[in-house]
């Protein structure tokens, strides 16, 4: 089965399409955690494995990367789990 690789950059909307970000802003959310990523796959019930590895562009920063199954195309999975991370944020804000 094929993957795919989904970086906290690719999601992150602090960054611009030159610097990894691969949806488009209004799916985006702001400073993507690793942590983040694995709940959000979790909760969608994404089988993913989990790569504490360092983005090339930005190497300084802390980041990390799922691969995940390519079920459909990697930008609607990638709005997806982007979508998951906003609202899993919003449940967390209102406890």
């Amino acid at each position: 089965m094929k993957t795919c690789v989904i970086w906290t950059v690719n999601l992150d909307s602090r960054k611009t399409r030159s610097e990894g970000r691969k949806i488009p802003l209004k799916y985006a959310v702001p400073n993507v955690k690793l942590a983040e990523l694995v709940e959000a796959c979790r909760a969608l019930g994404i089988q993913f494995e989990v790569e504490e590895k360092k983005y090339p562009k930005c190497w300084w920063e802390d980041c990390g990367r799922v691969i995940v199954p390519k079920t459909k195309s990697k930008i609607h999975i990638m709005i997806d789990i982007a979508k998951k991370i906003a609202e899993l944020r919003d449940s967390k804000k209102k406890r």
